[in-house]
């Protein structure tokens, strides 16, 4: 039996992601450090195309300079960074772990945490209250981990410890979650990628993990309003939405693993109403 998956775009163009100076990005060259500046390169990232504007909020895992458990902005830094963002009808992501840079993002008016895998119980209650989105990946330390050395190493180690803290928590209090990778730093790894899909079923049922890639990630998409690029509905297979299709040899929601085989299961891809690919 073949089945048909909606296989939603599922990224926009956030630019090169707005940091510190102290930030897990910081060689990148937008790294400010005082409100005028955040407000300034935000203002800059959106004129020159940005769909969303992304802060790092906090430490980074593969960054030689900041340790993981650091915050990097203050509430009003961010708010500039948020500001900037609304008025142009958009909305602002974090890359954050620690409880401590979660909540400062979501007393800014943040609308996405993505990672977090460091948070605690009181941290996700709070992301449940203000309806903030959570854009999490299935990090583990297994076949697909990122291959890391020295301090990034244990860095790692320790944030794939939270990972099923994360997921269970996440769970607990009803937070919208987003399907994320993450896969900057391994080509191999992008080849992957649904396989790790499939690995969300150590948490969740087949049906809500492909929810997870295609509506829910969506929906999400949606926040950033007539910035958005699309020219169409996301994530749904209704008629006047984007056709992105996969024609799947199977049914993924009594065997998920089928996406983890691409080459063997996937019959057909199509793009925007277009055939891309056949098996």
């Amino acid at each position: 039996m073949a089945t048909a998956t909606s296989a939603c775009r599922t990224r926009c163009r956030a630019a090169r992601p707005v940091t510190s100076a102290a930030s897990s990005c910081s060689a990148w060259p937008r790294s400010p450090t005082a409100r005028r500046e955040v407000l300034r390169a935000s203002r800059e990232v959106l004129r020159q195309g940005a769909t969303q504007v992304k802060l790092m909020a906090g430490g980074g895992v593969a960054s030689h300079y900041d340790p993981l458990d650091v915050s990097q902005y203050t509430v009003p830094e961010m708010r500039a960074a948020v500001s900037a963002a609304e008025n142009w009808g958009t909305y602002v992501t974090v890359h954050a772990y620690t409880p401590r840079a979660i909540r400062t993002a979501v007393e800014a008016g943040v609308r996405c945490i993505e990672h977090g895998q460091l948070i605690d119980d009181e941290t996700a209650e709070l992301l449940a209250e203000h309806d903030v989105w959570w854009s999490l990946q299935p990090f583990l330390d297994d076949e697909d981990v990122i291959p890391m050395s020295g301090p990034s190493r244990q860095k790692q180690l320790a944030m794939v410890a939270g990972t099923d803290r994360a997921y269970e928590l996440a769970i607990a209090h009803g937070i919208k979650v987003a399907f994320g990778t993450d896969t900057l730093f391994d080509p191999r790894l992008a080849t992957r990628q649904g396989a790790q899909l499939a690995k969300l079923t150590r948490w969740y049922t087949p049906a809500q993990a492909l929810q997870q890639a295609t509506i829910r990630n969506a929906e999400l998409l949606r926040l950033c309003g007539e910035r958005n690029p699309y020219p169409g509905v996301l994530g749904v297979v209704e008629e006047g939405a984007i056709a992105d299709l996969v024609l799947v040899e199977g049914d993924p929601l009594e065997d998920i693993s089928l996406l983890a085989r691409p080459d063997e299961a996937f019959t057909m891809i199509m793009k925007g109403g277009q055939i891309v690919e056949r098996g």
